[in-house]
């Protein structure tokens, strides 16, 4: 193994209590520190006798399952690469994804799905694999980006890109081995396993798996943080929402829990202001790719509410005239996957984002990709989601565009579902919201759609809402 990925098991080895616990039944199935070396070493014999040897990629079905994580983290340990994919995938899907990879052999870590080698802790050989020596640029996980602006892309991580942004994430926020961390993140996507595995196990912090987060957890959320001792987790701005919305406690959050990291999309500075006075807690944002992992979080003793925080150490950014992003990372993924191999980094990533940097804070203003140009005029999706949402939300909506042969581009309204009788209203009050803001914005159209598309933390897939769109087409 390469020092980091050494270091990293040995001290959860020194750990005497849980290092990771599947709460999502009564019966909790717990891992302790000095229990997992051995445990990963036993699962990479099952894998070897499955035909799945150091250097080999392989396709893993991903839930959030004690499976899961132990399969991950056994990847890391004996040089394995995980390409992942998630539980309830199409067949179609899982294909596409094994072409992609060029992965031969599927493993399931759901403990549901039929058709693939399915992991059984419960029948591991006794003989534990030797872990190989591994060069620090060992590939490790295959994820896919989003796909909210395009379509998506293989990202290739080695190990120690994880551990040590994790490292000076940590160190930035004061995460310790005395926390415990809840994961309801979907834990085939990056920030299920990052934020909520990885990350907190390299402070030497417990990790609770629970199910992926949906409506049933955000009616228990604060009772899932209560009953199983949670000092810190993470959530998408859409999960805090609905959290909030469907709190029916007295809301106080519950002893111990200090940390709220917010991350994976843009929150708006009224919802995070109004979570703070609620629950006296501030909720934490974050800043972050696929591709570079960490960039930038909130300072829990002085946070800025609406800031993304401050860039990590080993984090470098620039800003061009229009205040599109570029960013020097340390921990830059090792490159895209493509039928050559692995496309190399660039040392500076242009992103899509606009930003603004105030007093060493970073903000994200939303992506140049995604600005709407009407007459002349550059209008923000995002800012003028934040301004709606109040007389909108609950009911899914979104602000897009099409083609206008003299504008450019027309401003459309997309609300969910079939349309309703006050529907009329709700654009005549959000043209009097626009109005009153001033400036030349307004909305040229409303439709419907059946359901907004949108990513697996509920963040809006813009690409496909403009494909979504009657007429967008034309």
């Amino acid at each position: 193994m390469s020092d980091l990925v050494t270091d990293y098991f040995d001290r959860l080895s020194r750990i005497d209590g849980p290092v990771l616990t599947d709460a999502r039944s009564a019966e909790l199935r717990v891992v302790n520190g000095g229990q997992l070396p051995g445990l990963l070493d036993r699962l990479a014999s099952e894998l070897a006798a499955r035909g799945v040897n150091p250097g080999d990629r392989i396709l893993a079905v991903f839930d959030n399952t004690l499976e899961s994580a132990l399969l991950l983290l056994t990847a890391m340990r004996h040089g394995i690469t995980v390409c992942l994919q998630p539980a309830g995938a199409s067949e179609a899907d899982l294909v596409l994804a094994e072409t992609l990879c060029s992965t031969a052999i599927r493993i399931d870590a759901t403990g549901r799905e039929a058709g693939a080698i399915s992991l059984n802790l419960d029948q591991l050989p006794a003989t534990r694999r030797r872990p190989p020596n591994l060069s620090p640029l060992t590939p490790f996980t295959i994820t896919f980006t989003s796909g909210s602006t395009g379509e998506p892309k293989g990202v290739v991580h080695a190990a120690e890109s994880f551990l040590s942004c994790a490292d000076s994430f940590n160190r930035q926020t004061g995460i310790s081995a005395a926390d415990r961390f809840l994961n309801v993140m979907p834990m085939y996507y990056m920030a299920g396993i990052f934020n909520g595995i990885l990350a907190p196990l390299q402070a030497g912090a417990s990790v609770v798996i629970e199910a992926a987060f949906d409506t049933v957890t955000a009616m228990r959320f604060w009772q899932i943080v209560r009953s199983n001792a949670i000092t810190a987790t993470w959530l998408s701005p859409t999960m805090l929402s609905l959290a909030m919305r469907l709190d029916r406690t007295e809301k106080t959050v519950p002893h111990g829990f200090r940390r709220l990291f917010v991350g994976t999309g843009a929150m708006a500075k009224a919802d995070a202001e109004a979570f703070m006075q609620t629950y006296g807690l501030p909720p934490l944002q974050s800043y972050g790719l696929s591709e570079l992992l960490y960039i930038s979080v909130d300072d829990p003793d002085m946070p800025e509410l609406g800031s993304v925080g401050r860039p990590l150490a080993g984090v470098g950014l620039d800003l061009d005239e229009r205040g599109g992003l570029a960013i020097r990372s340390q921990y830059a993924f090792l490159g895209y996957l493509s039928q050559a191999g692995i496309e190399p980094t660039p040392p500076v990533f242009v992103t899509s984002d606009l930003a603004k940097l105030s007093n060493g804070r970073l903000s994200i203003l939303g992506r140049s990709d995604d600005i709407i140009l009407r007459g002349g005029v550059n209008i923000n999706p995002i800012e003028l989601e934040a301004l709606l949402k109040p007389l909108i939300h609950p009911r899914g909506f979104g602000i897009s565009s099409v083609p206008d042969a003299i504008l450019g581009q027309r401003v459309v309204l997309v609300l969910e579902g079939a349309e309703r009788s006050g529907d009329a209203d709700i654009l005549a009050e959000a043209q009097r919201l626009i109005l009153g803001k001033g400036g030349r914005t307004r909305i040229d159209v409303m439709t419907h759609i059946p359901v907004l598309p949108l990513g697996p933390t509920g963040k809006v897939r813009r690409s496909a809402l403009r494909s979504a769109i009657p007429g967008a087409a034309g």
